[in-house]
Parts: structure tokens; sequence; C-alpha cells
């Protein structure tokens, strides 16, 4: 049977240790990552909030990372696409694809790589699991749920950072008629940007809308 495993990982000697490093209070998620067994992957990612200049020059000095383009840019975020080189101590990528196991989500926040990931069953968790906490990645299991279509759908997808930002939404008023709260108030007490926050509410209610109606 299929699960769905929410986790969170050390970045380690990981993709990106560099740059995050350089500019810890950013917000970090790669957005889509593909590439084959004759080349190293190349990822779509988007930095949000905090210093993103310093950032950016940590994606340069990176030496895990290789033809670095930014693809757009506003006050608080930046679109990037990177090429991952061989140079990190270890590359989850190879692992999950052995293990026919598919990457939905994965950001960057308090410090750890925050990742949620579709797995054919719970002996392919465990042995991704064990791997990476062989390499120090100190892999720490948040939520675990099953995918089994005759179950139905999952009772909830949400991310913790969704499932965060839409109880504040609602404990603070945001959806009330009239609002008692705007976009920049919940930003404010995430401690993120408008546009992070406008994300993780319209991805959220994209989740729940698409499990109630498939």
């Amino acid at each position: 049977m299929g699960v769905i495993a929410e986790f969170s990982l050390a970045p380690g000697k990981l993709s990106f240790a560099t740059a995050l490093s350089a500019a810890p209070s950013v917000e970090f998620e790669i957005e889509r990552e593909y590439g084959t067994r004759s080349a190293t992957p190349i990822a779509f990612c988007w930095a949000r909030g905090g210093d993103l200049e310093a950032f950016e020059h940590g994606l340069e000095r990176d030496e895990t990372l290789t033809d670095i383009r930014r693809l757009s840019k506003s006050d608080d975020q930046r679109l990037y696409r990177v090429q991952l080189t061989g140079e990190a101590s270890v590359v989850t990528y190879d692992l999950w694809i052995d293990l026919g196991a598919a990457r939905l989500e994965m950001r960057y926040a308090d410090g750890r790589w925050h990742t949620r990931m579709r797995f054919p069953d719970r002996e392919a968790l465990s042995t991704f699991s064990s791997s990476c906490d062989e390499h120090g990645l100190d892999f720490r299991l948040a939520r675990l749920y099953n995918t089994d279509p005759t179950d139905g759908p999952p009772r909830d997808q949400l991310t913790s950072c969704q499932r965060e930002t839409l109880q504040l939404a609602h404990e603070r008023g945001y959806f009330d008629i009239p609002r008692q709260a705007t976009l920049g108030d919940l930003a404010d007490d995430l401690d993120v940007s408008n546009q992070a926050v406008s994300e993780r509410l319209r991805r959220g209610c994209a989740r729940i809308v698409g499990d109630l109606f498939g």
C-alpha cells in the first residue's frame, strides 16, 4: 500500500547548504526538479523573504550548484533555475528514484528541509529514512498516511505550514465578512512575506477542495 510521508531533514551537506547558511531567514522552496541518470538534476526554486542578496551570493559560492539562472525577481521573492553537481556528500535524488518514490513538496525553513513524499510502501520509506540517518541528515517523521484509493482521499494532505496558516487565518477572522485581519497581519504573525502567506492559503485551499471534489 502506498504511503505519503511528511518529514524534515537536517541540511547537512545537501545541495543549497552554503546558500541557505548565508541567509538563514530566507524561506526556500523547490518547486520542481527533474533529471536523468546521465545528468544531475535541474531544479526550479523560490527564495522568499530575508536577505535575498546574501542568499544569491551564497548560491554563487555553493559548490553543489552550477548553471544558476535567476528567472524572476521582485522585492520579496526570486525564482531560480539551477543544476545540481556531484559535490554534495549526499544526493538523495538517486535513492528516491530507485525506490520509486515521488517528491510532492520540499521547502527549507527554521534550519531544516521540510519534505512531503509519496512512497510505494512502508519498506521503501524505511529504506529512505535509514539512509538519511546513516548520512547524518537526522530524518524526523512528522506525519504518515496511506494512499490506497479504496480508502478514499486522504483525510488531510495539508503541509504543516499550510495547516498553520489556514488555522491562523480562521482564528484571526481572515475569512470573515468583513475581514477581521489582513494578509499583512497574518504575515506579521508568521514572520514571513505577504506573498508566502498568500501562496500557502491558495495551495492549502486548493488541496482541500481537490480532496472534497476529486
